[in-house]
């Protein structure tokens, strides 16, 4: 018998002495809502991210690269794999009515946006607003903001730059 059937009787075996039991990998890559995870030093591919692979994101959670993982058969075989848990999360992504919120550790950057506007645009359009902002005067409108102001201004793009996307 050779391995992979091997690794198909006992897990036959061990899922169907309790259907609940969960199984460890290690995630080797990632495939859009699935992944290739090994088991015993064999690699299965398609194993499941969310409880149905159909491209959607509702509510993602991508492993990270080489993280433990523990996984379920809702049928007892190893073509029905999903990942229940991750010791590392890559990237969380949720997607529901319009709103949209993407925490993604490989680049340290969060994304929030609705329908209509995104966070990041929100505080770009501020940072532009003050940077160029005029008030009335006695003498008529203002100049430009001081430079020391601007300096303020510069640095607060430059941090939310850094954290959104």
């Amino acid at each position: 018998m050779d391995k992979l059937s091997q690794l198909r009787a006992n897990f036959q075996k061990m899922v169907g002495a309790n259907p609940n039991y969960p199984i460890d990998g290690i995630v080797r890559s990632i495939q859009g809502d699935t992944c290739t995870v090994e088991i015993d030093g064999l690699e299965l591919s398609d194993v499941r991210l969310k409880a149905t692979a159909d491209g959607s994101d509702t509510l993602l959670i991508v492993p990270a690269v080489d993280s433990n993982v523990l996984l379920l058969s809702t049928d007892g075989s190893i073509d029905n794999l999903t990942v229940i848990k991750a010791d590392k999360a890559q990237k969380i992504i949720f997607k529901e009515n319009g709103l949209e919120i993407e925490i993604d550790s490989t680049d340290g950057k969060i994304s929030i946006k609705n329908n209509t506007v995104s966070l990041y645009d929100l505080f770009q359009k501020s940072t532009d607003i003050k940077k160029n902002i005029k008030v009335f005067t006695t003498m008529g409108p203002s100049g430009n903001v001081l430079p020391d102001v601007l300096a303020k201004i510069i640095d607060f793009e430059t941090s939310f730059k850094q954290l959104l996307k």
